[in-house]
């Protein structure tokens, strides 16, 4: 009797552990507030493959304008993430009425990769160097102009950002992608821009553009000969466009932390990079405090930037 009572109590004390489910037991929704086919789509397309065999279920995407308020109000749970650019960082200071706080309302999962910028020139150019070139522009004056893929974007702040380090005058051309912003360079239309890398790198290797230096902490793989901007000029200066992957504030930090490595270990994965490579990207895992720490910089930066190019909230 002592020992069925003994093994029946047992047997209740374990129930609820045997109840939970290990994290995940079904596909993982995962929102991006953008249309098919741009940077943030096409890179999570490429992460999510690995990074679904690694938890055992499929990621399942849904390009969603304004799917960012879909995930602030979505269960903590784990099974709905956004993945979002580096406009994150940025949209509650321009953008008015938002239903959700950028900065309340989600729990950092991980930094996945960045874009870094290349400060284009024409092939002509003389100046042999960044530094050179920048001696160039101050003596311009308000002679000339540059440009940008639009306004509030990272081509657009970096811009502004070397603009302002360097004491250059002279215009922003905003145009409607990066695209039109190399190729105004490329038609002597604008002196330079700060493009990305799928607009600018094949204009740069077949000669119908120069690359003076590039916007991130450390020179790119695919243009290795290449300097930054700190190193070639301004020291500290670096401004990228990166994306990053969110939970609903209150997720688990378990739950959180089997998606974190999960994209770790996918990131560090030769043929990932590989396929990044391909779409402008390098793998830049940051775990869930130190991409805290890095959207905290962030946000501090491109809004202080945003408020002195003049951008408001609409």
């Amino acid at each position: 009797m002592l020992r069925r009572t003994f093994l029946t109590g047992a047997s209740a004390l374990a129930a609820p552990a045997l109840a939970q489910t290990p994290f995940p037991d079904r596909p993982i929704r995962l929102i991006i507030p953008y249309a098919p086919g741009g940077g943030t789509d096409a890179t999570m397309r490429v992460l999510t493959g690995p990074m679904g065999e690694i938890l055992g279920q499929p990621f399942v995407i849904e390009n969603r304008t304004g799917g960012a308020a879909i995930v602030a109000q979505a269960r903590p749970d784990g099974y709905t993430l956004l993945a979002d650019p580096s406009a994150h960082a940025l949209n509650h200071a321009l953008v008015r009425h938002i239903p959700f706080n950028y900065e309340r309302d989600f729990a950092p999962i991980a930094r996945m990769s960045v874009m870094p910028l290349i400060l284009v020139v024409g092939a002509n150019e003389r100046a042999p160097d960044l530094r050179s070139y920048i001696e160039w522009a101050k003596a311009q004056g308000d002679r000339i102009s540059w440009a940008s893929a639009g306004l509030g974007t990272a081509s657009h702040l970096s811009g502004f950002l070397f603009v302002q380090r360097a004491g250059i005058g002279g215009a922003h051309v905003p145009y409607r992608g990066g695209s039109q912003g190399a190729q105004a360079v490329l038609a002597g239309d604008t002196a330079f821009n700060f493009a990305t890398a799928p607009s600018a790198v094949g204009l740069v290797q077949g000669g119908q553009l120069r690359a003076l230096a590039v916007s991130s902490a450390t020179r790119m793989a695919t243009l290795p000969n290449v300097p930054t901007v700190a190193e070639a000029a301004l020291p500290g200066f670096e401004l990228v466009e990166w994306i990053g992957l969110w939970a609903p504030t209150g997720t688990p930090g378990a739950v959180i932390e089997r998606v974190q490595d999960a994209a770790r270990r996918t990131l560090a994965m030769p043929e990932v990079q590989q396929r990044l490579a391909v779409l402008g990207m390098e793998a830049a895992f940051q775990d869930r405090d130190s991409f805290a720490g890095f959207l905290a910089q962030q946000r501090q930066l491109l809004v202080r930037l945003a408020g002195d190019a003049g951008l408001r909230a609409e």
